[in-house]
Order: C-alpha cells, then structure tokens, then sequence
C-alpha cells in the first residue's frame, strides 16, 4: 500500500541549535513535530523514521547546493526580485559561510542510499521521494496572497507583537485545510496560550518547519511543471521552490482556525 510522506526540516546552520521538523501524512494531516534534535545523525535517523512509501517529498530551509565562493547564489538573487518589496527575501550562502556545501548537503547525500533524490524535475503524485531547498516566508506570501511576510520572528520585537502575529498566521494555516493539497493541524499545536517567551524559539522552528512540510506536499502535488510552482535557480548553483499561487481566495479566509479534534 502507498503511503506517501511529506516532511520539513527546518534545519538550524549549526548543529549547536535544534531544528524545526515536522511529517504530514498523505492526507496533508501532521502527525509528528519536534524542535529538540540538533546532531546530524539524529536528524538523519528521524528522517528516515518518517519516509513514506509510494512517493513523497521533503523540502529543506536551508542551502542545498552551494558553488559560489563569495555573495548570494543565483537563485538567491532572483528570489530576492520577486520578494524583496515583500520583506521575504532570503539570507545570501556561499562557500565562505558553508566551505564543506552545509549540513543539508551532506544530509542529502547521506539519504540517497534511502532513495530520497533532489530534483527540480518533480511529476504531480511523483513515485519517487523528492528532495528540494524551500523558504517559508515566500511561500507565505504567495499561498496566503500578503502584500508583507507576518513578522513571527521574536528578534527586535515587543512580546505582544509577536502574539499577534503569531495568532495571524496560525489562524491562516488554519485555512489551508481547504486547501488542494489540505493542510489539517492538530489542536496541539494551536494552545489556547502560547508558551513564554523564554519558549518561543522552538515554536518558531516548529512553525517554519510544518510550512516547509506544506510546501512539500504542494510541490509533490502539483508538480514543477505545472505553472503552480516556480523553480528560482537550478541544480548546479542552488535553488529555491516556492508555490506559484494562494492557496486561499483571500486572506478573509482566515475567519476561521481549523482544528483536528
């Protein structure tokens, strides 16, 4: 029987940090999220405990590829293009920042013997278990139509800022489990109160890391070729899959917080 998986890694630049991950079945329902794995082969071992069968894919927040000695990759630049008037354009990799090509990179090369391929060339329900690079505040703007990326980051910002934010954006998750692909949350990872601050960091990690889960599950669903997907870069320089378009009608849609009872 096949049963498709769809993961986010939300991994941090160094393993001295905990990384955001998170699985959704092929149902688009999250059934694992976690925020306290830090070492490579913890990581690892968690991937391949959460594969599907049958196809699925896993999109990385993080640099995938890396050749240029010094500035932004290609694909960086492109992104930035697009979504700089936004305030969702990404942090520049090179090989001064990453001289070994970074931990996804090895984490990648690591899963091929599991069958996980990164490619750019992905066929809506693909077979195989797909790999890509992913950035959640693109994906933001585009699958939620937001004129600005949700400031959700704690840095520099008052704490009831944040709430707020934060309730925004939980709120339109939320929506998506109307969505094509669906998108169904379970209630505890919406608490009615929110951890204190001292706690927000691993929330944060643990919300990227479901909105590159999603966007895997969009990628695999649709495909690359599809006009519903934008691939910003290429295989040889780095690149960044992003969702070409909202995934609701409008941000009005929001109303309403979906919960798995």
């Amino acid at each position: 029987m096949n049963a498709p998986r769809f993961l986010g890694l939300d991994l941090a630049w160094s393993a001295a940090n905990p990384s955001g991950l998170a699985a959704l079945d092929g149902e688009g329902t999250l059934f694992a999220l976690r925020a306290d794995l830090r070492g490579d082969d913890q990581i690892l071992d968690w991937v391949r405990a959460h594969l599907g069968t049958g196809g699925g894919a896993i999109a990385i927040d993080m640099p995938t590829i890396v050749t240029n000695r010094s500035g932004r990759r290609c694909c960086e630049a492109e992104l930035a293009r697009d979504f700089a008037r936004h305030h969702a354009g990404p942090y520049p990799a090179n090989l001064a920042r990453f001289p070994d090509g970074g931990r996804a990179r090895a984490l990648l090369d690591r899963l091929r013997a599991d069958g996980v391929v990164e490619t750019l060339e992905i066929a809506p329900h693909d077979r195989r278990t797909v790999a890509f690079e992913a950035f959640p505040h693109p994906a933001a703007v585009r699958l939620f139509g937001l004129e600005r990326v949700i400031p959700y980051k704690k840095k520099r910002r008052a704490w009831p800022a944040v709430l707020d934010a934060w309730a925004r954006y939980r709120s339109l998750l939320g929506t998506l489990r109307d969505a094509d692909p669906p998108l169904c949350i379970p209630a505890e990872l919406l608490p009615a109160r929110l951890p204190d601050s001292s706690k927000y960091k691993a929330w944060d990690d643990k919300i990227d890391a479901v909105m590159c889960a999603y966007v895997a599950s969009f990628v695999w669903r649709h495909g690359t070729a599809s006009g519903r997907v934008v691939v910003y870069g290429d295989m040889d320089g780095g690149h960044i899959v992003v969702p070409a378009c909202a995934a609701v009608a409008r941000e009005a849609a929001a109303s309403r917080v979906h919960l798995v009872p």
